[in-house]
């Protein structure tokens, strides 16, 4: 009697012991936010978006130099239209020989650390620079990405 007691308990120890867990469902994963680049902009009279707003002008402030072999002929101007920024300098020439048969006429400028900036136009007034890239805009949407480039003294 002692021996099937005994059986017993085991027996419904085991399947207690053998019951199913419940599972935690798999987390969903959270969307990302996207975020936004942080752009130094100025009101512009560039073709507005379709939120109603103009489009944005990215600018930037830096020393540079007419890249080796490039005949810069800007003077006093201090704003440059840059339409491709590249750290290697054959990328540049390519951007550079592609804006020469869209009828503009660009410059390689090398800033203090080394990159190259495909320059379409320079100004002295800023509102002139501002305006050409909102023409630029309009006109080719694939520079889109077109910026400012200040040149600091």
């Amino acid at each position: 009697m002692k021996n099937l007691s005994l059986l017993l308990i085991l027996v419904v120890v085991a399947l207690a012991a053998c019951k199913t867990q419940k599972i935690a469902p798999k987390p969903q994963p959270v969307a990302q936010e996207k975020s936004t680049p942080t752009v130094v902009a100025a009101p512009t009279t560039a073709p507005k978006a379709n939120t109603g707003k103009p489009a944005a002008v990215a600018s930037k402030e830096e020393r540079f130099s007419a890249a080796s072999g490039e005949v810069a002929d800007y003077g006093t101007n201090k704003f440059f239209v840059i339409l491709g920024s590249f750290s290697i300098l054959e990328n540049a020439k390519r951007l550079k020989e592609t804006l020469a048969t869209e009828n503009f006429h660009p410059v390689i400028l090398l800033n203090d650390s080394g990159m190259y900036r495909v320059c379409g136009n320079s100004y002295a007034e800023e509102s002139a620079a501002r305006a050409r890239i909102a023409e630029v805009r309009s006109s080719f949407p694939k520079y889109s990405d077109i910026w400012l480039l200040i040149r600091k003294q």
